[in-house]
């Protein structure tokens, strides 16, 4: 791709009459033009240019090189038109399973859009908060935030999340707040469950190293969402992503606890089975997914 950028910067150039005029085309900067030029004047190891305060011409290898320079941008460009043209008629049909709260905050409107644009493709989604082992339960693309891994599955990372400690303000009015994680084996804490309840709970903490502590509280659910709910009517201090408490902290429903100390980022991740049969739709879903949940992030929203 720099070959590319760094052949157009050089046909822009000539065909503008200076590096200002090119820039100004390309919607660039003026030092962007020059440090592309001279990056294809080194690969090449030749002066394309007679640079002057008042003058810019081609030099006799800029001139020879300027045909092929043509041929070989217009080629890049049919290849790219091509490639355009074969992934607006992606076809085939994806099996997906995914989590049923990071799907209905992010992935269920990223996903809608891209099978609008790719008519031909189809999808059967399937939300479960469970373990899914892609293979035996014949799924394509299996989204998961859960530590699991199969024989003879791939993985493909898709995005982290941030998860924070939260409680409800009338629960800390009536249990107080936890200033140090060890404070918490006396609360109700919420559990997160999708074979087995997590028990302990670890924390990172700049000086001191992992921290890890024992906790319960009576409540235990593999479902984020019913996670939140339990932590807004005041059940207890839930563990939760900040994508999902984000709103009800504002709302000033949710108190963040313990600011000081770290929870592990959560990986959001794909599987798919090794031998799966439609690569190309695959991919580019995946793609998709990965640009779109980047975009979310740089927008401001709190995964």
């Amino acid at each position: 791709m720099d070959s590319v950028e760094n052949v157009r910067a050089f046909l822009a150039v000539v065909e503008m009459g200076s590096f200002t005029a090119a820039a100004r085309r390309l919607d660039v900067s003026a030092p962007v033009v020059t440090k592309r030029v001279s990056a294809l004047e080194k690969e090449f190891d030749v002066l394309l240019f007679q640079r002057t305060t008042r003058s810019l011409t081609l030099t006799a290898s800029g001139r020879d090189m300027l045909g092929s320079a043509r041929d070989f941008l217009g080629a890049y460009e049919r290849l790219a038109e091509r490639a355009a043209v074969d992934d607006r008629s992606l076809g085939g049909r994806l099996r997906v399973k995914a989590p049923a709260s990071f799907t209905n905050h992010f992935l269920g409107r990223l996903l809608n859009e891209f099978f609008l644009s790719h008519p031909k493709a189809s999808i059967e989604l399937q939300l479960a908060n469970r373990a899914v082992d892609p293979v035996l339960e014949n799924f394509d693309f299996v989204i998961t935030g859960l530590p699991v891994t199969y024989d003879g599955v791939e993985e493909f990372p898709l995005c982290p999340f941030k998860r924070h400690v939260y409680a409800s303000p009338d629960y800390l009015t009536q249990h107080g707040t936890p200033g140090h994680p060890s404070d918490l084996p006396g609360h109700r804490c919420l559990l997160y469950s999708y074979q087995s309840t997590v028990r302990t709970w670890t924390f990172t903490d700049a000086r001191a190293g992992d921290i890890q502590v024992s906790v319960d509280g009576g409540f235990a659910t593999n479902d984020i969402d019913a996670m939140h709910n339990a932590c807004l009517d005041g059940m207890g201090v839930a563990i939760l992503p900040r994508y999902r408490a984000n709103d009800s902290v504002q709302a000033g429903h949710l108190v963040q606890l313990l600011p000081g100390f770290g929870l592990p980022d959560y990986w959001i991740k794909v599987l798919r089975p090794a031998n799966h049969h439609n690569p190309k739709l695959f991919h580019a879903l995946l793609d998709f997914l990965v640009a779109g949940l980047a975009r979310l992030e740089q927008q401001g929203t709190y995964l």
